[in-house]
Formats: structure tokens, C-alpha cells, sequence
């Protein structure tokens, strides 16, 4: 299912700040936090107003034909972001 991607990545997410084994894991500042989060899709990171961010990579498709322009980023320590 198209959304599947986005349930599993809100799961992980909560996943990975309690595995932390901060006891305030899940607060906004938790959720919020700058480097962001690996779900199946890549990475991501939420944003303090509702919105996201998301790493995808930049294709081009010519001729039948898939050539990775910009590669999809591990994480949000790059330029773009």
C-alpha cells in the first residue's frame, strides 16, 4: 500500500528514541530533532510545524533509461538542508 512506507517510518522512529533510553524520548524536542530519522524510504526528519523533510535522490530518465543524478543523502548533514 502507497502509505505503508509512512507507518513504518513513524513506528521507527518512535522505535529508535525509545531504544535510546531517554526517559523524556518521546517529547516534541525528541520527535523534532535535527538529524532526522532512517526509514524504509531513506531518511527523514519532522518538523515543529506538522511539516517534513525528506532525503530522496534526484534521477533522470532518458530513453527508457535511469541514471542517478544526485544520490539519496544518509542523513542531514549536507548541503540542501
Amino acid at each position: 500500500h502507497p502509505i505503508a512506507g509512512l507507518a513504518y517510518d513513524g513506528i521507527a522512529a518512535i522505535g529508535a528514541l525509545v531504544a535510546s533510553g531517554n526517559s523524556s524520548a518521546l517529547t516534541r524536542g525528541a520527535l523534532t530533532q535535527s538529524s532526522g530519522f532512517r526509514g524504509v524510504n531513506g531518511v527523514f526528519r519532522l518538523m515543529a510545524d506538522g511539516t517534513n523533510e525528506r532525503g530522496l535522490a534526484v534521477a533522470r530518465i532518458v530513453d527508457r533509461g535511469v541514471t542517478i543524478v544526485s544520490p539519496a543523502p544518509t542523513g542531514f548533514g549536507s548541503a540542501g538542508f
